[in-house]
């Protein structure tokens, strides 16, 4: 009743353990099938033995793959910076970031149409375009941004005109005149020049 102690000697199977696990990975679940395979090997023990291993193996599932999660803060990075900016890897790990989430998803493409809609068309109907994208997901904070800006609508867009109008020429003067180390203050004055118009208008 008690059966043989299993502390004994080692199971005959013992060494071909790794070998039928990957067997049953690779979809081989026959019993007469695994125990050829393992006798060509070398196996001396007997078809019960092994009966009774894949009986707790077969259900058994595999292990979960560990998942890296990258962190909130470079996911906003990568969701913020023009395409052409980013990397083959970082393309690769945003893709799969928003793959497995969609709110994740939903957001990363507000996100972006609002940033390209700064920077190359500030036009109303743009601008009403990405409102009713905004207000149909289940966020409130999306649905109050999107609220915001309809009320505010005509000095958001008088403000964006004004910035696109002026970003061109402030750009072609810093370029031209300014050291490369200056050129990186004036690239900051003009974000956070954008974001003033955005907030205050």
């Amino acid at each position: 009743m008690i059966g043989p102690n299993a502390s004994r000697r080692p199971s005959s199977l013992a060494p071909f353990h790794s070998y039928l696990r990957q067997r049953l990975t690779d979809g081989v679940h026959q019993t007469a099938d695994l125990h050829g395979e393992i006798l060509a090997r070398g196996y001396q023990g007997s078809l019960r033995v092994l009966r009774d291993w894949l009986t707790i193996n077969r259900a058994r599932p595999a292990p979960a793959t560990a998942v890296r999660v990258p962190s909130a803060r470079r996911i906003t990075a990568w969701i913020m910076r023009p395409g052409h900016k980013l990397t083959d890897d970082e393309h690769v790990d945003l893709a799969d970031a928003r793959s497995r989430c969609p709110g994740l998803d939903t957001v990363a493409g507000l996100a972006r149409g609002l940033a390209a809609l700064v920077r190359h068309q500030g036009t109303g109907q743009h601008l009403d375009a990405w409102i009713n994208r905004a207000r149909h997901p289940g966020y409130p904070e999306t649905r109050g941004f999107a609220a915001g800006l309809a009320s505010d609508r005509d000095a958001v867009i008088a403000g964006l005109s004004q910035f696109l109008e002026l970003r061109p020429r402030s750009r072609a003067r810093s370029t031209a005149s300014r050291p490369a180390g200056d050129r990186c203050t004036a690239a900051r004055t003009s974000i956070s020049s954008r974001e003033r118009v955005l907030t205050t208008r």
